[in-house]
């Protein structure tokens, strides 16, 4: 374990200030990236949540600094538990699939699908549920079958879902479709 990144996550906070304060301090630290990558998908590590917020921030800004670790980032995606890690997990994942899609074979991009159909079928807030969709829509053209399925179950529980969500699989659903034809 990184001492020096772990002590800064563990007296900072979610505030903006105080990440743009822990990036400063770990900036140079060895590993930082693979550190991040490591607590993030560590449950047993009390800074979980944050080190995935500093993640994403570093990530949003720099969406190069995963290449090394995409394919570790994406096998240990089923691993994460905690709500905020997997709406972070996921947005991370976006970035993965829009700006570094070069870098994902089928593999990885099956791999991610597959976790996308997870987040739409288990009990998952709605933000991680529409960055699934997004994912989706992204992937479609590629797995126009799977879409189709995943389309299918979407739309079996359509009805029972919240309206933000509703919004999201309009788009999705309209998405797929035009696939089809």
């Amino acid at each position: 374990m990184n001492k020096e990144i772990y002590e800064a996550l563990v007296v900072g906070n979610t505030s903006l200030a105080s990440r743009k304060k822990i990036i400063q301090q770990v900036s140079n630290a060895g590993a930082l990236i693979e550190t991040l990558v490591d607590f993030t998908f560590d449950p047993k590590i009390k800074v979980n949540v944050l080190a995935s917020i500093v993640l994403d921030d570093l990530l949003q800004a720099n969406p190069f600094l995963l290449d090394p670790y995409i394919e570790l980032f994406i096998r240990q995606l089923p691993q994460v538990e905690d709500e905020s890690v997997k709406r972070l997990t996921s947005k991370m994942a976006i970035v993965l699939v829009e700006k570094r899609g070069n870098l994902l074979d089928a593999t990885l991009e099956e791999a991610i699908l597959d976790q996308c159909l997870v987040w739409l079928t288990s009990e998952t807030k709605v933000a991680t549920e529409s960055n699934a969709m997004h994912i989706i829509m992204r992937l479609a053209p590629k797995f126009p079958e799977q879409a189709k399925l995943i389309g299918e179950l979407i739309e079996v529980r359509f009805h029972e879902k919240t309206p933000a969500y509703q919004s999201k699989a309009r788009k999705l659903l309209q998405k797929i479709k035009k696939l089809e034809r």
